[in-house]
């Protein structure tokens, strides 16, 4: 059953039913006082005479009429619930589209497409559309230069809602069309680029296994040309008559990724991520597994999408934390598209131009197959650094006096600047000045970050707000004082020194709205924009030609850190968001602003490296016995009462210790964040030099752990390779 529990239930089949039960079919079975959607996960026969069906209820009924779950889709589940030791209920939710669960028809939907009249292509020429409606002469103009038409889909993403091509129908400028018949295959030739001899040789290298599972490290430099290596493979694998399945880190990169595809390939492409609404999902999963959809694209739960003819898997900025699940069933995409290249037999190609330490260590231990794209591909231009030491300099609001000058010169140029800070907000902290009295979050114990457009306090943990207070409530002065800075105070001040530049904001709170990030992306690309000012989000992917100047304002956050990763995850920040300048035919300049400019990591990246700096992080591991040398295993625990959390990992360290396994225990000690959302958080920490040591520890120890009082009180969880507190 798709519920968050552990083992399985038993029902039989009613005798002489007319559909033969297979593994994966849905079934409807009574279960509690309502029938429910479960999955076959196994199939016994017994006697008739058997007293054991007397106790087992009979299913209501087979809801398939075949498997719609493939047999490598079943191998997949079966090792995710051995490696993660999860609920298997909750591993079918992961795996599977929310409409599947609930019993929706697996029919693929009539394909239809707009396209644009005789009368509406006149109303466009010949200026009859009011002034007012944009969006329709947005809609006219787009069909007009597409023949073929446009699905709802792909209206959709342009910004053109269902409304207004629903108006232009009334008024008989578009019609409908629809069609049964699946897309050709075709390339569009045009659009490929000619390859660099780094890009040759790892296409040349990567087809040689395109008929058997390898996996490949495409170690490249930004804008080094992966994406083209990616096209270009993908092309002889739809040659084949076989799928290609692209996994990319943030849904704000799937409209410029889906572009690039469709420009290249004139075939059926479904789209899995959670922008797009359940029906959308559901549909592009059928299409993925009837092979209707030869390119899949999608975020990280797009790895569990069935394929009929599955050819090649690629992982692009495989680094990437947003690979990683951190609700719900807890696990890592990228480490399941090995563990799914090799049941599928297919090749699997993680890209990126600072991989991570684990995948690193893989080329190492000779399971993973680097190749190198070292130079650019569009430019021969250079990257210039630039570490600006904040000690002692004269500030003005987070931006020093050369940082200024730098900014004003590359504007004089009429290039694009993009500010990096990782802090959304206007300020980390909203302080009385007289004191030093702040409002924080009674459900998180931290400090209400500040929004001054809104004049609220927000929790970034929890998602709680309120009315900032123009009031101390300690001593009741007026004087209350942002600190800190935040993307929100960053544009306030960028404006005051540049007052003619046109700026934009890109963070979470600006990009809430429907293409909102497609729209400041397409700004920024025309032209439209001077500067740039963002978080993360603007780390990722992205190729922006006219930026030449990148600054990362606040370095120092990003190298205080409890975590063992911290300067890895820092290495890799200043190498992504570098990567964003200097990208077309003229010169890059980064800087780092930071109080610790002599800090070996910062001077290792920009004197040699990532490469280098990558490989004496692996020796810094096995030399501490840390991940990924080492093994890890963490439970985490959290409840209203904060002993119950503590005493139930005390239970658990018991159980574990019982088992008499040397497996390294560590704690239960207070989470980083020890309370949130109201709930105070332990963890225990679980090591081992011999990953099957660990599991066994675990598989042995998990039904007890179950079975404690304790485990019905607070709510608990186990998570394998943990990564950051969350």
């Amino acid at each position: 059953m798709p519920l968050p529990l552990r083992h399985l239930f038993d029902y039989q089949l009613p005798l002489n039913y007319p559909i033969e039960p297979k593994q994966g079919m849905r079934v409807l079975a009574p279960f509690g006082k309502s029938d429910r959607i479960g999955i076959i996960d196994s199939i016994s026969i017994v006697e008739l005479s058997d007293p054991y069906l007397q106790k087992v209820k009979t299913i209501t009924s087979i809801i398939d009429e075949t498997s719609f779950i493939p047999e490598s889709l079943i191998q997949l589940y079966r090792w995710l619930l051995q490696y993660y030791h999860g609920y298997c209920g909750e591993i079918w939710q992961t795996m599977l589209p929310t409409d599947f669960l609930s019993g929706q028809e697996t029919r693929i939907a009539r394909e239809s497409v707009w396209k644009i009249s005789d009368a509406g292509l006149n109303a466009l020429n010949e200026n009859l559309i009011r002034s007012s409606a944009v969006k329709q002469k947005m809609a006219l103009t787009q069909l007009a230069q597409m023949p073929n038409g446009l699905s709802s889909q792909a209206l959709t993403a342009i910004d053109i809602s269902n409304t207004t091509i629903k108006t232009l129908a009334g008024k008989g400028w578009v019609t409908q069309e629809f069609t049964t018949a699946s897309k050709q295959y075709l390339v569009k030739p045009e659009s490929t680029l000619e390859l660099t001899n780094e890009q040759l040789t790892a296409v040349e290298q990567i087809s040689k296994s395109l008929d058997h599972y390898q996996c490949h490290l495409l170690f490249g430099v930004t804008a080094s040309g992966k994406t083209e290596v990616y096209l270009q493979l993908i092309e002889q694998v739809l040659n084949n008559g076989r799928q290609a399945l692209f996994l990319v880190p943030e849904i704000g990169l799937t409209p410029q990724t889906v572009k690039r595809f469709e420009n290249r390939f004139d075939t059926e492409i479904a789209l899995l991520h959670s922008g797009i609404t359940n029906k959308q999902r559901f549909q592009g999963w059928l299409k993925a597994q009837s092979g209707e959809a030869k390119i899949i694209i999608g975020t990280r739960s797009s790895i569990f999408v069935p394929m009929k003819n599955p050819g090649i898997i690629i992982i692009d900025e495989e680094h990437d934390l947003s690979f990683r699940q951190q609700q719900g069933f807890r696990y890592s995409a990228r480490d399941v598209a090995l563990v799914r290249g090799k049941i599928e037999d297919v090749p699997v190609i993680l890209g990126s131009a600072s991989p991570s330490i684990e995948t690193l260590l893989n080329v190492q231990r000779g399971k993973v197959n680097q190749l190198n794209l070292k130079h650019r591909a569009q430019t021969t231009q250079s990257l210039k650094f630039r570490i600006i030491d904040l000690k002692q300099q004269a500030m003005n609001q987070g931006l020093s006096v050369d940082l200024v000058k730098a900014i004003r010169q590359h504007l004089k140029e009429r290039n694009q600047v993009l500010l990096f800070l990782n802090r959304r907000g206007y300020s980390p902290v909203l302080l009385c000045h007289q004191c030093g009295w702040s409002e924080s979050c009674s459900r998180c114990d931290i400090n209400f970050t500040y929004h001054h457009q809104s004049h609220f306090l927000n929790c970034h943990h929890c998602g709680s707000s309120r009315r900032a207070p123009t009031e101390c409530s300690n001593c009741h002065s007026h004087e209350m004082t942002p600190v800190g800075m935040g993307t929100e105070r960053l544009q306030e001040t960028v404006s005051q020194l540049f007052p003619q530049a046109r700026i934009a904001r890109i963070d979470r709170d600006t990009t809430q709205k429907k293409s909102a990030m497609k729209n400041y992306v397409s700004a920024i690309k025309s032209g439209e924009v001077d500067i740039l000012i963002g978080t993360q989000m603007l780390a990722k992917g992205h190729h922006f030609p006219n930026v030449t100047l990148v600054a990362l304002i606040d370095m120092d956050g990003a190298l205080y850190s409890a975590d063992f990763r911290a300067t890895e995850y820092a290495a890799q920040l200043i190498t992504q968001v570098s990567g964003r300048a200097g990208r077309g035919d003229k010169a890059g300049e980064v800087i780092i602003q930071t109080h610790q400019a002599d800090h070996p990591m910062l001077k290792q990246i920009i004197d040699q490296g990532y490469h280098d700096f990558a490989n004496l992080t692996i020796n810094e591991r096995i030399e501490t016995e840390l991940p990924p040398h080492s093994y890890a295993a963490m439970f985490k625990a959290e409840s209203h009462q904060s002993k119950d959390a503590e005493q139930f990992l005390m239970q658990v360290k018991s159980v574990l210790q019982q088992n008499g396994n040397s497996v390294f225990l560590a704690g239960p000690a207070p989470a980083f964040y020890f309370k949130k959302a109201g709930k105070y958080r332990y963890q225990l920490f679980l090591q081992s030099n011999e990953r099957k040591q660990l599991h066994t520890l675990l598989q042995q120890s998990i039904t007890k752990i179950d079975n404690l009082k304790l485990a019905k009180r607070v709510r608990w969880r186990l998570e394998i390779d943990p990564v950051g507190d969350n």
